[in-house]
């Protein structure tokens, strides 16, 4: 009697493959938010890094005799000495300060700036050690609080005020409007807010004083008005009193 054996196929049954699908799944789910938080994690260090660099250009800015005391601003007056207009935004003024900085031919020109302008969480991407900073490029906002002359808002931030350089924001993370800072509410939530979910929902703030703080926030119950006073009492005190005397000369007028 010829008796044979049937051995079994090579490969993979239907069943087999499914649980193998499955464990692979499930690997990935717990694995991939494991993963976007270190990348998260990285990006904050990374932007922590940017902003302490930018603090201590900051630093020799303002001990050049031509600007002696002053931290630039987007919105700051405009110095005509230049082939580049220095109010369009802050990093105008900045970057010059710096190696590998490209100044731009003519008013209309982009700056060709270091990459630490950037945040890597920020869209779009940047490749390479420097990139054409613009309000689309640039990672961040500057904030004022007009110390420098009261007829401009925007105006730089004079560092030998009576202010508390601690509590007062010079950059932040953000999304910079041309010739404009963070001075009040509204500004705080145009330029600031959309930045909010850029890196692990947290806000990378560089104060006057050098100081780098980072805010976790909740984006599903933040309110705007809660941290603007949080991340810059100071400011926001100031921006609520104008808006006061505001509301009052317009009663005055109605009066009249």
């Amino acid at each position: 009697m010829k008796i044979s054996f049937k051995g079994r196929t090579t490969g993979f049954t239907l069943i087999e493959l499914i649980v193998v699908i499955a464990i692979l799944g499930a690997l990935a789910g717990i694995g991939t938010p494991f993963i976007i938080s270190q990348m998260n994690a990285a990006d904050v260090t990374a932007c922590r890094s940017n902003l302490t660099q930018l603090a201590m250009v900051g630093e020799k800015y303002s001990r050049d005799m031509a600007h002696s005391h002053l931290l630039p601003t987007s919105g700051m007056d405009d110095d005509e000495d230049t082939d580049y207009n220095e109010s369009d935004g802050w990093w105008l003024s900045i970057a010059p300060e710096m190696d590998g900085t490209v100044l731009p031919q003519g008013k209309n020109g982009k700056m060709k700036v270091p990459s630490l302008f950037h945040c890597p969480g920020h869209q779009p991407e940047v490749d390479g050690d420097t990139f054409a900073a613009d309000v689309k490029t640039v990672s961040y906002v500057s904030w004022t609080d007009g110390s420098e002359d009261s007829e401009n808002p925007n105006s730089c931030i004079r560092t030998t005020a009576k202010q508390n350089l601690d509590t007062l924001p010079w950059l932040s993370d953000g999304n910079p409007v041309k010739g404009q800072s963070v001075t009040d509410l509204k500004s705080f939530t145009k330029q600031v807010m959309p930045a909010i979910g850029r890196h692990q929902n947290t806000l990378c703030v560089l104060y006057a004083s050098g100081m780098v703080k980072a805010y976790e926030v909740d984006p599903e119950t933040v309110q705007a008005e809660q941290l603007f006073k949080r991340i810059a009492p100071a400011i926001a005190k100031k921006a609520e009193k104008a808006a006061e005397e505001g509301d009052s000369d317009d009663e005055e007028d109605e009066e009249e």
